[in-house]
């Protein structure tokens, strides 16, 4: 079987197991919709002129070639980190990579 993401008006819906791949609607969705062959992309990814997207994580992260991008770059330290959108900063999660092996 092969894994194929159903799209609807550019956003993907559903990620489903085909044999083969549906011609026109797949069954069970609103007409319209596409079955399209993708291993990665998951419901609420967007799909443009042959791309998927991931939702944007942050609302001040801006797409930089199909990428999402912070407003400041994440330490190049080992440490861990999260983002926090209402302080725009990288939070240290309190342990090294090295530390969590």
């Amino acid at each position: 079987m092969k894994r194929y993401v159903i799209i609807k008006d550019g956003v993907v819906l559903n990620a489903v197991e085909y044999e083969t791949q549906p011609i026109g609607t797949p069954a069970g969705f609103e007409e319209g919709a596409v079955a399209i062959p993708d291993l990665w992309a998951s419901v609420g990814w967007t799909y443009a002129d042959g791309v998927f997207t991931e939702p944007q994580p942050y609302p001040s992260w801006t797409l930089v070639s199909n990428v999402w991008e912070p407003p400041t770059a994440r330490p190049s330290n080992n440490g861990w980190y999260h983002w926090d959108e209402e302080t725009q900063a990288w939070v240290d999660a309190g342990n090294t990579i090295e530390e969590a092996s």
